[in-house]
């Protein structure tokens, strides 16, 4: 499946625009670790009225997307916000970048008055959710050159929506944005995610589960069989304030490992730690109330081996559940990876042979989960 982002330009005489940081580093991240069934193809859209369409036509002409994902800045927000829809109207507070201000125009003579978003845009939010990064969806994308493209992209030929992400800055904070919520405040969108600010690299990440999230629900039912389970890579990621040596420690270390791995409503208990390839631990993880678990009512129990240790860098582990269920069955691969940002360390973790049992949804979310308190624990 090939799916284009776009991104808009800088604007306004700032020297950033967090949309095209964020697609910068979304690309990046995606040529170092590409995703098996995913070609990703990005543009950049100019901050105009009378370009960013022709310019956008030109991109999904040019790439024959399967699905357009529109991606601009929000300057009062601070969640990442996937629009459920655009309206049909222009209306400018300043000029663009080539100096138009269009006040109460149409988009489309012809079009209707609202276009609905043609993703997905709860299972958006989900995604994103599940990364550990703030998300909600929004009932309204302003009136500004961000609306006019999520108009467009809902009138493609293919699946097209919009998101908002913070306008986040490498310093300081935007001096336009309230573009899309008037009155707003350009701090809103640097004091966020659990105290701290959101950096380039944690809206690479929600872009990146976005990106999943759409080519998941491309598939149709029939899809569901073997071979695709075979393809299957349930995935998360965040980005953590530590070095990556420390990262790579929170990985090995039994103390650490209870602390974090559990996802929320859980506890941890690690055993017979052997932190050297060929070695490995017992994990169980106790349920606060009953679930699906693999062991028992609320219980489940593992044994990882570790495969693969490259210090700072990568842990690979086997992981097989003790359950008398087929449906848990198997060794699950894990591939953790660690790679220095700005702001400290992208960590991602993928998972294949996963059993069937295991949701997918609920993996990535309880994946989030634990990545988000190995966040709180290296930062606390």
């Amino acid at each position: 499946m090939r799916i284009l982002v776009t991104a808009f330009e800088p604007f306004g005489g700032d020297p950033e625009n967090a949309s095209l940081e964020a697609v910068r580093r979304l690309e990046q991240a995606w040529r170092d670790d590409p995703q098996p069934g995913i070609e990703l193809v990005t543009g950049t859209l100019p901050v105009a009225f009378a370009a960013a369409g022709p310019a956008l036509a030109a991109l999904v002409e040019r790439h024959a997307p399967d699905a357009v994902l529109a991606v601009g800045e929000a300057g009062g927000r601070s969640a990442i916000t996937p629009e459920r829809w655009a309206v049909n109207e222009d209306d400018a507070r300043i000029p663009d970048n080539a100096g138009d201000q269009p006040r109460g125009t149409a988009i489309d003579p012809s079009g209707p008055e609202r276009r609905s978003s043609g993703l997905d845009t709860d299972a958006l939010v989900s995604a994103i959710l599940a990364v550990g990064l703030p998300a909600h969806a929004s009932d309204d994308a302003g009136r500004f050159l961000c609306n006019h493209v999520a108009y467009l992209v809902a009138g493609l030929p293919v699946a097209g929506g919009f998101v908002h992400v913070p306008a986040v800055r490498s310093s300081g904070t935007a001096s336009v944005g309230d573009e899309t919520d008037p009155g707003s405040s350009a701090d809103a969108s640097v004091i966020t995610h659990q105290g701290r600010a959101l950096t380039f690299d944690d809206l690479a990440l929600a872009l990146a589960a976005a990106v999943r999230a759409i080519a998941r629900g491309d598939r149709e039912p029939h899809d569901a069989d073997r071979a695709e389970a075979a393809a299957r890579v349930d995935r998360a990621g965040t980005v953590v304030a530590a070095p990556p040596e420390r990262v790579y420690d929170a990985l090995l270390d039994a103390d650490a490992l209870r602390q974090w791995l559990a996802p929320d409503g859980a506890t941890a208990t690690i055993e017979e730690l052997d932190a050297r390839e060929g070695g490995g631990f017992r994990a169980t993880l106790r349920f606060d109330a009953p679930v699906d678990a693999k062991s028992g009512d609320d219980v489940d129990v593992s044994r990882v081996t570790f495969v693969e240790l490259v210090p700072g860098e990568l842990v690979v582990q086997r992981v097989a559940f003790e359950s008398a269920e087929e449906r848990f069955g198997g060794e699950m691969l894990m591939t953790w990876r660690m790679q220095p940002v700005a702001a400290g360390t992208r960590v991602t973790v993928a998972a294949s042979d996963v059993p069937p049992g295991i949701s997918p949804a609920d993996h990535e979310l309880g994946l989030g989960q634990s990545l988000a308190k190995l966040a709180a624990y290296l930062e606390g």
